[in-house]
């Protein structure tokens, strides 16, 4: 059997893990997707930053290339070659250009004599419009370089015709200073794709020096795929976040295409290892949380389970003992205020009732075994013990009538016995003095022995008769009794019925009070009649009680006549006995009258009686040792008598 604390325990430890569990998972999800849409959110800001940062840069070289070619000095040919490089040098080294150079109309560079003429930067000024090419090698350092170039207008005046064009040269790292100033985790990196998918930035300048095209390495190397993929897109002018996989490394990535460049587009990626690192070390803290919480749960529900299941096994145990029969244990103290409480505070009152009412009827039982009579229940008996008190209260009721009883029988006892004491103490008295007289009487009875016999059968048959008639006048005793109980029944039922005619006056009194409403009513309302419907009703349930008690009337009076017929039956039943008596009490007479004869003729026989004469001073003396012994046995009987009288006298009753 799994006890409360148990129950208790498994229910909060299960439901405080559970929630623990959930609103750890919860925590976890939410910070990841939340660090995830942070890293998001950020890689796509930085790529746009970066993006805007070199799209800045070129549009101020570009712009600087347009402002230089539009200075006249520089379209005019009488301006020595020194002095336009002079000026052109000046304007590179202001704004950190690498060096800068200027075309003539034919692509011939008027300060080394290379002809450009083939570069599409030339042929793009030459159509009046400023250029950022892509990334070429320089013919003058052999280096990836980037050339800003713009027309340069006769007369210095954009529109006009176009005399030249004039180019500037960023340094060759300024695109690679910005990839690498662009640091999002430890092992992040940031580089640029022109339109056609080669590497013209990076954080390392490998990529370009070996003039990277992920997507035509991809076509060799399939772990390439899906960074390939995204380049396309970046192709495209695509912006956004995603995520790749090379050489077993997961990234993310954010890319965002290069306003006033010519398709480039900037990607800036990061293991994904830099940023759940974090996430691990969150995951494995609120992990820690998540079991300290637990543990803080056991032992907090331990506390709670003790707090509440100890009370309910103290006052279980108590319970126990009490169905032992153990009622003088104390009831374990709660001083909790709730439902242990209550539950310890009921065990008490269980075991103080039970204890009371248990003592009251040792008590009580005592008492009456001490043969007192009297006694009451001192306490009170809640709810069905009730039951118990009514019993025991019956009980002695019952045993106080009973020794009531016993003590009327036994004082009728001993003066029956003090009467039959008297009468053979009376009767040894006179069969003594018979003795004394018998023997002047011997000559006579010795004479009329025979007739003596024959006056003893009748004796005994007279005697016999007597038996029977004593027994027939008890009958008819009996009979008359049960006579005189249905008397008392038709008395009773008279009484009922007088009471129910009572009721049938009463009933008719108040008919006629209501008949009289009724009319009354009648009158006022007219033709609506409500009123008088009201009283009619009542009308009408006062004559039902008339006929329910009419019905009752008709039964008792029914029960009367059965009754009545029962005493009729009972009168002759005792009319019977009475001529039964009447019948042997003739016998009785008859053979009185016979004795009667037999006496006449004794007396002419009286001779004959001297030879019984021996006989009846036997028999006289054998009915004065009767007498006497008998007289001894009602002295016992007396004595007996008063003895149960005495014990009966020990009880004292109500």
């Amino acid at each position: 059997m799994r006890s409360i604390k148990l129950k208790i325990l498994t229910a909060i430890i299960l439901l405080v893990s559970i929630s623990l569990v959930i609103v750890g998972g919860t925590s976890i999800f939410l910070n990841y997707n939340s660090t995830m849409d942070l890293l998001e959110q950020t890689m796509i800001e930085t790529a746009d930053l970066a993006s805007k940062r070199v799209s800045k840069e070129l549009k101020a070289y570009e712009n600087i290339a347009v402002e230089v070619g539009s200075i006249a000095r520089l379209a005019n040919s009488d301006i020595s070659i020194s002095d336009k490089k002079n000026l052109i040098d000046q304007r590179a080294a202001t704004h950190a250009f690498q060096r800068g150079n200027i075309l003539d109309a034919d692509g011939n560079s008027i300060f080394d004599g290379n002809n450009y003429s083939d570069r599409v930067y030339f042929k793009e000024g030459m159509n009046g419009n400023a250029y950022i090419s892509e990334p070429v090698v320089s013919k003058v350092t052999g280096e990836l370089t980037i050339i800003i170039s713009a027309p340069l207008w006769e007369g210095g005046t954009p529109g006009t015709t176009v005399v030249g064009v004039v180019y500037f040269v960023p340094n060759e790292t300024f695109l690679n200073d910005i990839m690498k100033s662009i640091k999002i985790s430890e092992n992040s990196e940031a580089y640029m794709i022109d339109k056609n998918g080669y590497t013209i930035a990076a954080t390392e300048a490998e990529a370009i020096k070996n003039n990277e095209n992920i997507e035509e390495q991809a076509k060799k190397d399939t772990s390439l795929k899906q960074l390939a993929e995204l380049h396309v897109k970046m192709k495209s002018g695509e912006r956004g976040f995603d995520t790749y996989k090379i050489e077993g490394v997961k990234k993310f990535i954010a890319y965002e295409p290069v306003e006033n460049s010519n398709s480039w587009s900037i990607g800036v990626s990061a293991p994904v290892k830099d940023f759940t690192q974090a996430n691990t070390q969150s995951i494995f803290v609120t992990l820690v949380i998540l079991i300290a919480s637990v543990i803080a749960s056991v032992v907090i529900a331990v506390k709670i389970a003790n707090k509440i299941s100890n009370p309910i096994k103290l006052c279980t145990e108590r319970i126990i003992q009490l169905a032992d029969g153990d009622l003088e244990t104390a009831v374990p103290k709660i001083t909790e205020r709730d439902e242990t409480g209550i539950l310890a505070e009921a065990t008490g009152k269980i075991v103080k009732n039970l204890n009371d009412i248990i003592a009251d009827l040792g008590n009580q039982l005592s008492g009456i075994a001490n043969g007192d009579l009297t006694m009451k229940s001192t306490v009170s008996y809640p709810g069905d013990f009730a039951v118990l008190n009514y019993s025991l209260e019956k009980v002695l009721n019952d045993l106080n009538k009973i020794i009531q009883q016993i003590n009327r029988v036994a004082e009728q006892v001993a003066m029956g016995a003090t009467q039959m004491s008297s009468g053979a103490q009376a009767l040894s008295q006179g069969t003594m003095e018979q003795a004394s007289s018998i023997e002047e009487l011997s000559a006579t009875i010795t004479e009329i022995s025979d007739k003596v016999t024959e006056n003893a059968s009748t004796s005994t048959l007279a005697n016999q008769l007597a038996v029977q008639t004593s027994r027939e006048v008890e009958e008819g005793n009996l009979q008359m009794k049960e006579m005189t109980e249905a008397m008392a029944e038709i008395s009773e039922n008279s009484g009922e019925i007088g009471k129910i005619i009572k009721t049938i006056e009463d009933i008719a009194f108040q008919t006629n009070i209501l008949a009289l409403n009724a009319a009354v009513e009648a009158a006022r309302a007219g033709q609506a009649g409500k009123g008088f419907a009201v009283v009619a009703d009542e009308v009408r349930n006062l004559a039902q009680k008339s006929a329910e008690a009419a019905q009752n009337t008709t039964t008792l009076i029914e029960s009367a006549v059965s009754a009545v017929e029962k005493g009729i039956v009972i009168a002759d039943n005792t009319a019977k006995s009475l001529e039964a008596i009447v019948e042997k009490a003739e016998g009785v007479s008859e053979q009185i009258h016979k004795i009667s004869d037999a006496s006449v003729e004794q007396a002419d026989a009286l001779s004959q009686v001297t030879q019984g004469a021996d006989q009846i001073s036997f028999v006289i003396q054998t009915n004065s040792a009767t007498a006497e012994e008998s007289a001894a046995t009602s002295e016992e009987l007396n004595a007996q008598a008063q003895m149960l009288k005495n014990l009966v006298d020990q009880f004292r009753l109500r």
